[in-house]
Formats: structure tokens, sequence, C-alpha cells
């Protein structure tokens, strides 16, 4: 506090000095680049919501009826960039599902959704992170056993953190360490259909030999024991783990495809010419697991099917390539044959599958597409209309998906409905009698009903004019009828169609 008696200092900066200058920092461009999506019934049990994190942002969908496309509901910013993203699904169906995710600075959050404030609640959080521990190469790993008994995390060289879980899904506060005799760890997951929790990891040893090995989890020891499958020795280019809901796992490797369940192994050949296939991202079709999609580094789209027997014993394994779209780093599998693609190199897609080729030899036509800057490679300032308003210039994407993009400060349109008319020359507004509407310039004035007429060069080759009746809706209130929608398209009157509208 100031006193009274107290008189400033005068100021020893001389009245000749330039004046001081500060730094404005803003964030131009939101993050674009997608590093994880999973789908599931986050809004309610009923729904199919797609959640995508983005850095420090997670973003949430809603996917309509049909599949087909997707609304976005919320946009939330995070304390931290996202290292792994898993669906909790302790209470089975007729619940709402909840995310669970990790930052790169080791803390996790257990996400819900709360529907009567419209907004996503933290339902347990904390920090996971250890004083001692070299951070392994592969980045963090999640894992959630399919029973909902413990959740686990891989962050530092031969260390699995566990956080268990009660009966009803609610992670214990406490979270303790298990020694792995595995140093260089790439993958793991956990395998389904076992009494006790049970852990599959693929690592490579100091021969560069990689190998396939379980591990039973022990809560109350707070220890890892052998599991029930022994070690066997796998592709030296094995990269990754899949499990399988009937048991099983599958092991993806840039020349094959095996699946392995205890003894039985089944695999399959990527590239009839032998060529390497570096898989990135896979994602589940059916909910019994006997198809996939996989995604490669060249941005390859394939569909493993697996065949099985009334026992779910693995018969056949075919791998079958739909063609060629974005590197993806996220796969998710929505309804009706769309699949959403996202990459962390590259924009992201909507596809829609197809059971027939297309002209270009693809299985798949695209229905949306998500601009994404990253990465930037390079990047340069310009102000081309010399007007102090910089315009930035990157080099973004990598191999077959680079680009060169502009990033502005402007006004952006959303297109909400389109209307094919050919021939249209001019288009003017009208409006109906007691709208209230003045002037032409203005819509719809304040009414319900409002009109568009379109000058046109001729339509159906006598009228040579139309115009397109507009229903304007606006929020409920004591004063209006409520009604629901933005914009409805009402008719389409063609005075060749209607004769009383000649004259209008």
């Amino acid at each position: 506090r100031w006193h009274a008696s107290y008189r400033p200092r005068a100021s020893t900066v001389p009245l000749s000095s330039p004046p001081m200058s500060w730094n404005y920092t803003v964030t131009a461009h939101r993050p674009s680049a997608v590093s994880h999506a999973v789908t599931a019934a986050f809004t309610g049990p009923d729904d199919l919501n797609l959640i995508v994190a983005k850095s420090t942002r997670l973003e949430v969908h809603a996917v309509d009826g049909s599949g087909e496309g997707l609304r976005p509901l919320l946009d939330v910013p995070l304390y931290g960039r996202v290292a792994t993203l898993e669906v909790w699904r302790p209470h089975g169906a007729g619940h709402p599902d909840l995310i669970f995710l990790s930052t790169e600075r080791y803390r996790f959050a257990l996400l819900a959704y709360d529907a009567e404030s419209g907004e996503i609640v933290t339902k347990a959080a904390g920090d996971v992170s250890d004083k001692t521990g070299r951070p392994c190469d592969c980045g963090q790993i999640a894992a959630l056993d399919p029973q909902h008994r413990l959740l686990g995390l891989h962050m530092y060289d031969g260390l699995f953190k566990i956080i268990p879980a009660l009966a009803g899904g609610t992670l214990r506060s406490e979270a303790f360490n298990v020694r792995m005799e595995e140093l260089y760890l790439l993958d793991l997951c956990f395998l389904a259909g076992t009494p006790r929790p049970t852990l599959a990891t693929l690592h490579e040893d100091s021969k560069h030999q990689r190998y396939l090995k379980t591990h039973e989890v022990a809560v109350r020891d707070k220890a890892l024991s052998d599991g029930p499958w022994p070690q066997v020795a796998v592709e030296a280019s094995a990269s990754q783990l899949i499990a399988l809901p009937f048991g099983g796992v599958l092991v993806l490797s840039e020349h094959s495809v095996a699946c392995h369940s205890g003894g039985a192994v089944r695999a399959h050949q990527v590239s009839a010419s032998g060529a390497p296939t570096l898989f990135r991202a896979h994602g589940r079709v059916d909910p019994d697991g006997t198809r996939w999609l996989l995604s490669d580094a060249a941005g390859t789209l394939y569909v493993l099917a697996i065949g099985l027997t009334d026992r779910a014993e693995v018969t056949s394994l075919t791998l079958e390539r739909l063609g060629q779209t974005v590197a993806a780093s996220a796969i998710c599998y929505l309804d009706n044959g769309v699949v959403y693609l996202g990459s962390s190199c590259a924009d992201a897609v909507l596809l829609s599958l197809s059971t027939e080729a297309h002209e270009d030899g693809s299985y798949f036509s695209e229905l949306a597409r998500w601009e994404n800057l990253g990465p930037i490679v390079d990047f340069a300032v310009l102000d081309p209309e010399g007007q102090g308003q910089g315009q930035v210039v990157t080099c973004s994407g990598t191999r077959r998906d680079g680009s060169i993009r502009v990033v502005r400060s402007g006004v952006a349109f959303d297109e909400r409905a389109s209307l094919p008319l050919p021939g249209v020359k001019a288009m003017w507004s009208l409006h109906a009698s007691g709208c209230g509407g003045g002037g032409g310039g203005s819509g719809g004035g304040n009414g319900g009903g409002g009109g568009i007429a379109l000058g046109t060069d001729r339509v159906r080759g006598e009228a040579e004019a139309a115009v397109v009746r507009l229903t304007m809706h606006r929020k409920p209130s004591a004063r209006s009828t409520p009604v629901t929608g933005e914009l409805c398209i009402a008719h389409i009157l063609y005075p060749d169609f209607v004769p009383n509208c000649k004259n209008w």
C-alpha cells in the first residue's frame, strides 16, 4: 500500500530516450493437425459422437442419423498438449461414455458431458509424473482394460503406471508403478476375455530383435507376472499391436499382418512385390472386430477382413487396397460406410465407402474436408497490398500432401444452403406484405416470410425469371411462434409451372 508520506522518486530514464515498446501475442490460427480421434456415446447413451484432439484443443462433433455428416458441438481449450486419448465406458450400454486423456506434461483427466449445462466436466484428474525415470522414446502409450478394472500408462522406460478402478468404474486416488523387464517398448495393449488383466507388449532387445510377450497385472501385489502366452519372435519391422474383441492380437509389420492367439499364428503378406508398408493408423469397422481399416504413411487405405469359426478361431486374413487418400494419423468408422480420417500432416477428410470401384480405381468418395496447416516446414510474412496487414505464406504438409497456403485475417463465409439454378444474371430481395421489410437490400425483413427474385437467362425454355421463396426462422420469443431451424426453402415457383404467377 502507498503511505501518505511516500514520494515517488524521479524517473532515471532521460527524456530523450526512445519510448518503451511492447509486444502483443495472439493466436492467428487454431491448431488444425489431428493427433487423436475416437468415437463414443459422449453426449448421451443413444448418441454417436466424434471426439477429435488437436494439440491443445478438444472438439466434439455429433454424427447425423444417417452417418453422412458431422455437426460441431463443442470446441474446448486444454491446458496441455494431448498425448493419449481413449474411451472409458465402465457402465456399459445405457450410460454415456467418458473420455480419458493425458498430456505431454504427464497430467491426466477423465472427462464427462453435463447435459444440463451443455459443457464438459472433469470427473477425475491428477499428476502421474515421476521424479526419476527416463521418458520413453516412442512417446506415451495408454492402455485400458476391456473389463474396466484398471488404466495403464507407459511413460518411462522400464515402468508401467497403473491407475486401479473400482467395481463401478470410478478411478481410485492411488496410482503406482510396476517394473517391466522390457526397456525398449514399442507398443502394448490389454487382451480381451481374460480372468485377470493381461497385458501384451511388443518390445525390442539389444540385438534389434522384436518379441511379443504377455504379462498378468496383480493389482493387490502391485507387480507383473508371466502371462498365459509364451514369448514369441515377430518380424523385425513390427510396430503396432491391435487387441481383438474375441481374444488375440494383431501385429502390424512392414511386410505382413499377423494374428496371434496364444499358440496359433495367422499371417498375411501386405504387398506381393515385397515393398515395405509402414502402417500409421487403424480403426475398427465391425463391433466384433472382424473388419479393420488400415492406413500407411503413403496415404493408402486398406481393409482387413478376419475369418472366424463358431469357436472364434481365426481361419483367414484378407487385406484389400481401397485407394489413395491422405496419410491418416487416426481412423474412425462412423456409420453407413462413412469414415473419418484425421491427419497430422495433411487435411482431415470424411469418406464414403462403396462396394464398386470408381473411375480412378478407389472404393470411396470424399464427402467433406477440413484444412490443416501442419506441419509447417517454413513460412514467410508478406504484405502484397502495402497496407501494413501481413499475410503468412506457409509450406505445409509432407510428401504428396505438401502444399503452399496463405493465412490472413478477414471475414469468412459459411455456406448454409445451395440451389442449382442455371443462367442466373441478377438477384434482388422481395418482402411479403405486412412484414415491415423496408428497403430492397435487407433480405426477408422482420417477419416470417420473404423472397429472393433471380433474373435468369432462360428457365425451361420460356420463363425468364424465377422466385425462390424463403422462410426465415428466428429464435423463439414471447411474441413469436416457436420454430426450429435457421433457413427453410419453402417453394420454388416458375411462371411456366404456376399460371397464377405470370404477372408477379
